[in-house]
């Protein structure tokens, strides 16, 4: 819609933008939450950039896979592969660098109610990073929904903009914002309802059946499709399955142990 805009001599794009202030408020947001909860900030911060860099890694090497068929050859074109330049990164690949990083940093974390709270940490912080993202990517022209004559249509604003190719598009950017917030605002209450920790992987799942329901509406090369009636569904949606089965695995055991505590709580009191 407005891919970049010009300070000085330099172009800044909304897409690369949008990353930054979602990284920022990312860390901001695990900032304030560790020092509500008592956490250690710092033992997480240490293992940022393997979060960072599995999702670069990974989404990067998903894109080459896919669009060139094979392995990267050589390292030249593996360091092509990882070249930022038009932000070619396959959501199926960050999904996947994203939940092995954070799989291995909750394993490490011996006590049961620390690793419930920093899953609860990390599913506000990248629920509440994807708010910012989601406005910039409608900004820009790495993420467009599919051509609307509704009166929710976005046009294009910029002469450059991809969108000029369409009358107008849906703002799926702006659609994951509001849900992302949406699904937040719901873990949120629900812990305050239930006025217990460890509903972050139950959070996940649910941003990432939210996530995967806005994907459907975009723009974007298709790789092993199964259409169910006219909605296509792909890799993306294949990879989240899985892992939204697991997120809800994790919960439901959880679950499952907390109900067995508190049936053995008063058992063992009556022993006594």
């Amino acid at each position: 819609m407005y891919p970049y805009i010009t300070w000085w001599a330099s172009k800044i794009y909304m897409t690369g933008l949008g990353i930054i202030i979602a990284f920022l408020v990312f860390v901001v947001v695990w900032r304030y939450l560790t020092r509500k909860t008592y956490q250690n900030f710092w033992k997480f911060f240490y293992r940022l950039p393997a979060l960072v860099i599995s999702m670069y890694v990974l989404g990067a090497l998903t894109t080459s896979i896919l669009d060139r068929g094979s392995l990267p050859e050589g390292i030249g074109w593996f360091l092509s592969t990882l070249s930022p330049y038009g932000y070619k990164f396959h959501f199926a690949g960050m999904v996947a660098g994203a939940f092995i990083s954070i799989g291995m940093f909750l394993k490490k974390i011996i006590r049961v109610e620390n690793r419930k709270n920093r899953a609860d940490i990390l599913f506000f912080a990248f629920s509440l990073a994807i708010v910012p993202l989601g406005i910039f990517l409608m900004f820009g022209d790495n993420f467009i929904g599919f051509p609307t004559d509704s009166i929710i249509g976005v046009k294009s604003l910029h002469f450059e903009s991809q969108l000029n190719k369409f009358n107008a598009v849906l703002p799926i950017g702006l659609f994951l914002s509001i849900w992302s917030l949406a699904t937040a605002l719901f873990i949120l209450i629900l812990k305050r309802v239930k006025k217990k920790t460890g509903f972050g992987m139950l959070g996940f799942a649910i941003l990432l059946f939210i996530i995967n329901i806005v994907l459907v509406f975009q723009q974007y090369p298709r790789y092993g499709v199964i259409s169910i009636g006219s909605i296509m569904i792909d890799i993306k949606q294949y990879v989240s399955f899985l892992v939204i089965m697991y997120c809800l695995y994790i919960n439901h055991v959880r679950r499952q142990n907390e109900i067995d505590r508190s049936i053995a709580t008063p058992i063992t009191k009556l022993i006594e």
